[in-house]
């Protein structure tokens, strides 16, 4: 099994809203999310490989969801 990882560029996805959306995965299996100079990197360790694309798919969905609603309440 390899870790699924995801990269989401800071200026368009605050670390915070990354981190809500990836901890609605975090049943899937070890979750770790960090932040980089220019990323915030989410990985997934345990995931079958066969379930990665689905999920990454839906992560990055979420994760663009949570930074619109995010956006929304600080308005």
């Amino acid at each position: 099994m390899a870790d699924l990882e995801l990269r989401f560029h800071r200026s368009l996805y605050p670390t915070a809203s990354v981190r809500s959306a990836a901890a609605r995965f975090a049943h899937l299996g070890a979750l770790n999310v960090e932040e980089a100079e220019a990323d915030v990197l989410v990985r997934l360790t345990g995931l079958p490989e066969r379930h990665h694309e689905r999920v990454a798919d839906e992560l990055r969905n979420h994760a663009l969801f949570q930074v619109v609603v995010d956006a929304r309440a600080s308005c």
